[in-house]
C-alpha cells in the first residue's frame, strides 16, 4: 500500500507539480467554464463525470476514489488532467473546455511512420510540405497578401496562387508520384484551406484586399480599450461633418438683359453640429462650393450658437412638426449655448487659422481632430447624415441616389427642371427635416426624442451647457480673422497714409491724417463675409478705427471668396475694371456669360448672396464708414453726370456751329 501511494504521489508530481507552470495551468478555478445546457444528454453526462475525475484529481483525492465516483480508470485521469493544463492557439489554458468529448485540442500532425498510417489518405500532406519547403509557404503567403517582390499583382485570385504554387513545385523537382501532384486537382483545396485559415490569423493584413474601407476598420474598430467617454453633460461633446446631397437642384437667374433663366446647380454641401450627449442637431449650413472652405464651417458654427429662426415656408405641405424645433428654439434660456469639445475630422478647412483661432478663443472649445479616413470615430453624425438622405433627399424625385447603380438617380436633372426644384426649396426642406429629426424618437437614446433628453438633462439632472459671453454674442465675430498690414505712403509723392487688403486700398480721414504712421504694422479684424470694411488696432492693441475699400469695392457686399475670384480673372487679363465700375456687377455679368456649366452656376448664386448679406446690430462707426463711403461715390457719379452733361453741351454747341459755317445762301 505504502509502494502504491508512493507512486500515485510522483505520478501526480508529473502532472500538476511539475516546474515551470502558471497559476493558471494548476489552479482550476481560473479555468474557462462551458456551458453544460448546450450539449446533449449523453455528452453532457459524459462531460460532468470527466469535469468532476479533474476537479478531485486537483483535491488530490485518490484515483480509487475518483475511479469508483466518476468511472473513469488512472490513466484517462491524468490524460484528461494534461489536456485541460495545455495552452490554445490564443495562448488561454484549455481548462475545462478540454473535456467537451470530440473537442480537438491538438493540431494534426502527420506521422508517417504510424504504422496506422493510410497512405491513401492525403490529410497532413500539405503542412508536412510547407513544412519541409518553407519557400512554398513564403510564396502563397506572399501572393495572398500582395507582396511586390513575389508578384505586381495586388489583389492575386486564389485560383493563380495555386497555379503559381503548382509551378513552384515543379521547380523544386516534384513528379507526378509526390504530393501535391499525384493528386486530382493537385492540392487546390488545402491552398483554399490553408489561405483561409492563415487569412483569419492575419486578420487586418488579409483585409487589404478588399478595400480601405475593410482595412481601416480591421486596424481600427473593436480591439482594445475603447476611448468613447461616457457624455452625460448637453454640449459637453459635438461632432462636426459635411456631407454631399445626393440630389440636383435648380436656381432662377436674372440674364444682364434682364431675362429669368433657370440653371442646374452642381451638387451641393450640408455642414451639420450635433450633440453627442442629446443627438440633438444644434445647426446647419449649406454651401455652395465646391469644396466646402473655412468660412463654410464658421457658418455652421454661427448657425450652432446663434438663436434659431424658423424660415417661411413656401412648399405645399412642408411644415415643422410641433414637438421638433432647435434647441436654442425651444429653450431660450439655452440660447448662445457652446460646447466644450468639437470632434472633426482632417479635412484641409479644418486646419486653417480661422477656424482654429475662432473655435478656440470665441467659443472656447478644443479641437479634436480625430484621425485620417476614420469616420466610425464620429458615428453619430455619420448616422445622422445616413437618416437624412432616407428619410429626405432620397425619396426626391431629382434624387441621384445612393451610387451609380440606384434605380433612383434616374433623369435627375430633368426632374430638377420639369418640377422646378430649386435652391430656395433645398434650404426649406434642410431646415425643416433637422427640426423634425430632434423631435422624433431615437434608438440610441433609448427611444426618446433628443430634444426630451435634453429637457430632462436640464431640468431634471440640473446639467445645463456653458453660454457665450454677452460681449461676445455677435454674429460678425464668428466670421472674423486677423490679419496683419503695413501703412503706405510717401510724404515725396504726396500719397497720404493707407493699407492695402487683397489688391485693394483701404483708407479713413484718421489714417489720412497720421502721417506720423507710416511703415506701422496695424492688426487688422477681418469679417471673411464683408470686405467693404475693416477694423484696424495699433500695435500696441489699442483701436484705431474703421477703414473703408477704396471707390466702388465698397458699395457691394462681398466675401474674401469673391474678392480672389475677381482678382484672379483681372490678373489673367479676363474682366477690366475702371474707375466707374462695381466690381461684382462685373464679375456677375462675367458668370452670366459663361457656358452653361454647374460650377459657374453656384458662383452666381453665392455671389448674390454675399450682395445680400445683412448683418444684424452692426457696430454704429461701422455704419458711418459705409454711409460715408456711399456718399462720397454719389457725389463722384453727380459729377461725373455733370461733367458728361457738360461734353455733351459742348458736342452739340460744336455740331450747330460746324452747320453755321458750312450752310449755303438761297436765292
Amino acid at each position: 500500500m505504502e509502494k502504491d501511494w508512493k507512486c500515485l504521489s510522483v505520478s501526480r508530481e508529473r502532472v500538476y507539480e511539475q516546474s515551470g507552470l502558471t497559476p493558471e495551468q494548476t489552479n482550476f478555478e481560473f479555468w474557462l467554464t462551458v456551458d453544460e445546457s448546450a450539449l446533449q444528454e449523453s455528452e453532457r453526462i459524459k462531460f460532468l463525470n470527466r469535469k468532476n475525475a479533474v476537479i478531485m484529481y486537483f483535491q488530490r483525492k485518490s484515483l480509487e476514489e475518483i475511479k469508483e465516483v466518476t468511472g473513469i480508470v488512472r490513466q484517462n485521469v491524468r490524460r484528461f488532467a494534461k489536456r485541460c493544463m495545455q495552452y490554445d492557439q490564443e495562448g488561454i489554458v484549455w481548462g475545462f473546455r478540454a473535456l467537451i468529448p470530440q473537442k480537438n485540442v491538438n493540431e494534426y500532425q502527420l506521422e508517417i511512420f504510424n504504422k496506422k498510417h493510410n497512405m491513401s489518405r492525403k490529410t497532413g500532406e500539405f503542412i508536412r510540405l510547407l513544412d519541409k519547403s518553407p519557400n512554398l509557404r513564403d510564396l502563397i503567403e506572399g501572393l495572398f497578401l500582395g507582396k511586390k517582390k513575389h508578384s505586381l499583382e495586388p489583389v492575386m485570385k486564389i485560383k493563380y496562387i495555386h497555379k503559381r504554387f503548382v509551378e513552384e513545385c515543379r521547380k523544386l523537382g516534384l513528379t507526378q508520384a509526390d504530393y501535391p501532384l499525384n493528386t486530382e486537382y493537385m492540392g487546390y483545396k488545402a491552398v483554399q484551406r490553408y489561405l483561409r485559415q492563415f487569412a483569419f490569423e492575419n486578420f487586418c493584413s488579409s483585409a487589404e484586399r478588399f478595400g480601405d474601407d475593410a482595412s481601416q476598420k480591421a486596424r481600427h474598430v473593436g480591439e482594445g480599450v475603447q476611448n468613447q467617454l461616457s457624455n452625460l453633460f448637453p454640449f459637453q461633446r459635438v461632432q462636426f461633418d459635411a456631407h454631399r446631397i445626393d440630389g440636383i437642384f435648380a436656381v432662377e437667374l436674372t440674364t444682364p438683359e434682364g431675362d429669368k433663366v433657370t440653371r442646374i446647380l452642381s451638387r451641393l454641401w450640408i455642414l451639420t453640429i450635433i450633440d453627442v450627449a442629446t443627438r440633438n442637431v444644434l445647426g446647419h449650413h449649406t454651401s455652395l462650393n465646391q469644396e466646402y472652405s473655412a468660412s463654410d464651417v464658421m457658418h455652421c458654427a454661427r448657425n450652432a450658437v446663434i438663436p434659431h429662426k424658423r424660415l417661411e415656408l413656401t412648399i405645399p405641405g412642408l411644415s415643422y412638426h410641433s414637438v421638433g424645433g432647435f434647441p436654442s428654439e425651444k429653450f431660450p434660456e439655452i440660447a448662445w449655448a457652446v460646447w466644450d469639445v468639437i470632434c472633426l475630422d482632417n479635412a484641409k478647412s479644418h486646419y486653417a487659422r480661422m477656424v482654429k483661432d475662432r473655435l478656440e478663443n470665441l467659443i472656447g472649445c478644443s479641437m479634436n481632430l480625430g484621425p485620417v479616413a476614420l469616420p466610425m470615430r464620429r458615428g453619430i453624425i455619420e448616422r445622422f447624415f445616413k437618416t437624412l438622405e432616407e428619410n429626405g433627399f432620397h425619396r426626391l424625385p431629382n434624387t441621384t441616389g445612393s451610387g451609380p447603380n440606384d434605380p433612383r438617380r434616374n433623369h435627375a436633372e430633368e426632374q430638377a427642371m420639369q418640377l422646378n426644384i430649386t435652391y430656395e426649396h433645398l434650404t426649406q426642406l434642410i431646415d425643416v427635416l433637422i427640426s423634425n429629426y430632434n423631435g422624433t424618437p431615437h434608438g440610441g437614446i433609448y427611444h426618446q426624442t433628443p430634444l426630451e433628453l435634453l429637457e430632462k438633462r436640464m431640468n431634471v439632472s440640473g446639467l445645463k451647457p456653458r453660454l457665450l459671453e454677452e460681449e461676445k454674442r455677435s454674429e460678425i465675430l464668428f466670421m472674423q480673422t486677423i490679419q496683419k498690414r503695413t501703412i503706405r505712403g510717401s510724404l515725396k509723392s504726396g500719397k497720404k497714409p493707407y493699407i492695402e487688403y487683397e489688391g485693394v486700398p483701404y483708407r479713413s480721414d484718421r489714417l489720412a491724417n497720421s502721417a506720423y504712421l507710416l511703415n506701422t504694422e496695424l492688426i487688422l479684424h477681418v469679417n471673411v463675409d464683408d470686405l467693404r470694411t475693416l477694423k484696424a488696432y495699433l500695435p500696441d492693441g489699442s483701436e484705431f478705427g474703421y477703414l473703408t475699400a477704396s471707390g466702388r469695392w465698397s458699395l457691394t457686399p462681398h466675401s474674401l471668396q469673391t474678392r480672389k475670384a475677381i482678382n484672379s480673372l483681372i490678373k489673367n487679363k479676363l474682366i477690366h475694371l475702371t474707375t466707374w465700375d462695381d466690381p461684382i456687377f462685373i464679375f456677375t455679368d462675367y458668370l452670366m456669360n459663361q457656358k452653361k456649366s454647374k460650377k459657374s452656376v453656384n458662383n452666381q448664386v453665392r455671389v448674390i448672396e454675399d450682395s445680400t448679406y445683412k448683418p444684424e446690430n452692426p457696430p454704429a462707426e461701422q455704419t458711418k464708414a459705409l454711409d460715408e463711403a456711399s456718399f462720397q461715390n454719389d457725389l463722384l457719379d453727380k459729377a461725373r453726370e455733370e461733367q458728361l452733361n457738360r461734353e455733351k453741351l459742348n458736342e452739340m454747341e460744336n455740331y450747330e456751329h460746324m452747320l453755321k459755317q458750312f450752310k449755303t445762301k438761297t436765292y
